[in-house]
């Protein structure tokens, strides 16, 4: 991406045919993220000066080590909604800096550095941190999948998706990490909300209804089963 920024709007002379090859090579082994920001920024309409303000930005992200790949949708966003340049950049700079707080808060978890390699995961937890979900909570979670990183989000989207329905965290937390430790498939997690609806419709007490799926979870291999255990 720094060759981009270098190269400016300096106008080299035409290239002989082989000229041309090799740089047709350069281009197509680009950074995938780099074509991706210079893809966008040639629909932008943004003047040569806002767009080489946003590669530079982009440089830096990759300099430190952030995902470009979480940053570049917003950039998108934003030139599809023709947004001007410098409210897409202040954009991109709050993000950045959400992904850096992120990043610090994970790497407090021994399996952080698992966690970080899968972008969708940090995004994830950035996500978490921006809807209210305390530090003190995210750790937790990672802590409760420590031994199985792969089922970070679906158990996140479980614990908020039971908050909201009304469980406190205790038993959230109990029942997340009775889940993690069954048989039970992560893309499965979220089936656990039919249960409580169902639950409540029969009027038992959420409490109760946590305590059972607890008891029965190391039984079963789906939620169709427990379902068949817990009422």
């Amino acid at each position: 991406m720094k060759q981009l920024i270098a190269a400016g709007n300096v106008r080299f002379p035409q290239l002989p045919f082989i000229g041309i090859l090799c740089a047709a090579f350069l281009v197509i082994s680009l950074p995938i993220s780099a074509q991706g920001v210079e893809s966008a920024l040639a629909r932008s309409g943004y003047s040569e000066a806002q767009k080489d303000s946003i590669i530079t930005f982009f440089a830096e992200i990759e300099e430190s080590e952030l995902p470009v790949e979480l940053l570049l949708p917003k950039l998108e966003e934003g030139i599809a909604k023709r947004i001007p340049a410098p409210r897409v950049l202040d954009a991109l700079k709050r993000e950045a800096e959400s992904l850096r707080r992120t990043r610090a808060l994970i790497l407090r978890s021994e399996e952080g550095e698992r966690l970080l390699a899968d972008p969708a995961s940090w995004a994830r937890t950035a996500n978490l941190l921006a809807v209210g979900v305390s530090e003190e909570e995210i750790e937790k979670l990672i802590a409760l999948c420590d031994r199985r990183i792969e089922v970070f989000r679906p158990a996140t989207y479980l614990y908020v998706a039971v908050l909201e329905w009304g469980l406190a965290r205790k038993p959230a937390f109990d029942l997340i990490g009775a889940l993690i430790d069954s048989s039970i498939p992560p893309d499965s997690y979220m089936g656990v909300m039919d249960l409580l609806a169902n639950g409540r419709r029969r009027r038992i007490a959420p409490e109760e209804l946590v305590q059972r799926i607890q008891e029965h979870l190391e039984h079963t291999n789906s939620i169709k089963e427990l379902e068949e255990w817990i009422y």
